[in-house]
């Protein structure tokens, strides 16, 4: 498989393209001024306590709160631990939330100070997911102080390589700390992954030094930039070239790579053609397509993707394709195209949480089996973590996937201004009839009043003409007086009614 990295420094943002085989499969973005905080360690102080849910709010200097969940905390780094939370050797153990003693009352309270991490940055009206299971990643290693184990990627499937690093990190690793050894350590010498823990390490004695001396909330450690963390995770052996289009940047990728992936440096390359470089290998056009609800098949067929606040749903349909020979052909056809698109969207949108596929009816068993079989092929290339169920009775697979930050589409779009985000806006004739309704209640408590409506040009328009005559008949009817006044800002279904002795903003339609 040709793999590729691609990096566009213009107009003052950093747009990193993985493109494997030719087509733009994950897609990262951050602006000069963006905060990113997924990885980020604080000191943070606990706030409230809700036993009933099994969480803690928790201050970390945010706008939002933190949350905190019995499951994500690891006893340690919490002032005033109770002693049997505590293993005989005095080493930090997890909590045992099954058990009596594991109550998280029991554990943390408010005011009390804790050494937390981000795993999922706040999502609209929700704060950031926290743990204090801390995980600080390097090269080849991810160290995990608070836990003493030695942990092996899943993707390192040789049984004698995994004995090998295994071996290696069990005997160089302090006691008391435990390390993931990641996939990029295959085949790698001892020096490597030695001198990859040492620096972890280092890493971490800063952070409890940084924790002695400042009072929460407070900033302990920050995960490197954009462009650092990609090399880091992502420039590996099966990456054939990286390419930037700034000297700068391909001289400081060439410096990072020498230092991560000294055997990769010959693969940094500097573009240096007048088009732009996402011009050049066809990518803007992917970037534009990714914002579409419909992704078309080159079969013809297509799968359609809605974003909810607790689910994304994708609809596979047929479309134009009516294929060459009979239905549960053509349907595997546009099943199995659609399960390679799916797995392709949902990296490059970064969409996670739960996923509902819902796939056209398949009759035959095997047919079922192959569908599946690819999209968990394909899902298996992506390096967030992702669960596939099997086809339900109904004809739907639910999927899960790691989710670290909201998804591309939602991260680069606003709500609509027109729907509020419904994806549609009343028609006039209800919008007409709502405020029919509400100026004739106003009336009935207050006639011969002076009312004015105010709604966007095209309501008005409809208003001053399919609607012209029935305001007239309340005017008479009650002996008030209706204006109706046009603003651009508002709106499709906003209409606001002011009065002088009601002076407040009502919209019709809530």
């Amino acid at each position: 498989m040709q793999k590729e990295i691609i990096v566009d420094t213009s107009l003052g943002e950093v747009r990193i393209a993985v493109v494997e085989n030719g087509r733009l499969v994950e897609l990262y973005l951050e602006h000069e001024d963006a905060e990113h905080y997924a990885g980020d360690i604080y000191k943070g102080r606990v706030e409230d306590v809700l036993p009933g849910l099994g969480s803690a709010f928790v201050d970390i200097g945010h706008d939002k709160r933190g949350l905190l969940h019995a499951s994500d905390v690891v006893v340690t780094g919490i002032e005033d631990i109770d002693e049997h939370f505590l293993t005989e050797s005095g080493a930090p153990q997890e909590a045992d939330f099954s058990s009596p003693q594991g109550q998280i009352a029991d554990i943390l309270q408010p005011g009390q100070s804790v050494v937390v991490q981000v795993t999922k940055e706040s999502i609209r009206d929700k704060g950031s997911k926290l743990t204090t299971a801390l995980a600080i990643p390097g090269r080849y290693l991810v160290l995990t102080p608070l836990v003493d184990r030695v942990n092996l990627s899943s993707r390192l499937e040789e049984e004698e390589e995994r004995e090998r690093l295994r071996q290696v990190v069990e005997e160089a690793k302090p006691k008391g700390h435990g390390f993931i050894v990641r996939t990029a350590a295959r085949g790698v010498e001892p020096e490597f992954l030695v001198r990859d823990m040492e620096d972890l390490l280092a890493t971490w004695n800063r952070i409890q030094a940084k924790s002695q001396r400042k009072r929460a909330p407070a900033l302990l450690y920050k995960d490197k930039d954009l462009l650092e963390r990609v090399l880091r995770d992502q420039f590996t052996g099966d990456v054939d070239v990286l390419i930037s289009d700034s000297l700068a940047t391909y001289e400081r990728v060439s410096t990072l790579a020498g230092n991560y992936a000294p055997e990769l440096v010959s693969r940094v390359r500097l573009y240096e053609d007048d088009l732009p470089i996402f011009d050049a290998y066809g990518l803007e056009a992917e970037i534009d397509r990714m914002f579409r609800r419909r992704i078309w098949l080159r079969s013809g067929g297509y799968i359609v993707i809605d974003e909810a606040e607790a689910l994304v749903a994708i609809d596979v349909n047929t479309g134009r394709f009516l294929g060459r020979e009979d239905q549960e052909a053509t349907i595997l056809k546009t099943n199995l195209e659609a399960a390679a698109e799916i797995a392709r969207q949902v990296r490059l949108r970064n969409i996670g949480g739960i996923i509902i596929l819902d796939f056209i009816d398949m009759t035959i068993p095997a047919n079922k089996e192959q569908v599946l079989e690819t999209l968990r092929e394909l899902m298996a290339r992506d390096r967030a973590r992702s669960k596939i169920l099997e086809l339900s009775e109904l004809g739907m697979v639910e999927m899960t996937r790691q989710r670290q930050r909201g998804s591309l589409v939602s991260s680069l779009s606003r709500t609509c201004p027109y729907c509020r985000g419904r994806g549609t806006v009343l028609d006039f004739d209800v919008l007409g009839a709502r405020l029919e309704r509400e100026l004739a209640r106003r009336l009935r408590e207050r006639p011969r009043e002076e009312i004015t409506v105010v709604v966007h040009p095209r309501v008005k328009n409809f208003l001053e003409t399919s609607y012209a005559e029935r305001l007239n008949r309340l005017e008479l009817e009650h002996e008030a007086e209706v204006t109706v006044l046009a603003r651009e800002d508002l709106a499709l279904d906003d209409v606001e009614i002011l009065d002088p002795q009601r002076p407040e903003r009502k919209y019709v339609d809530q």
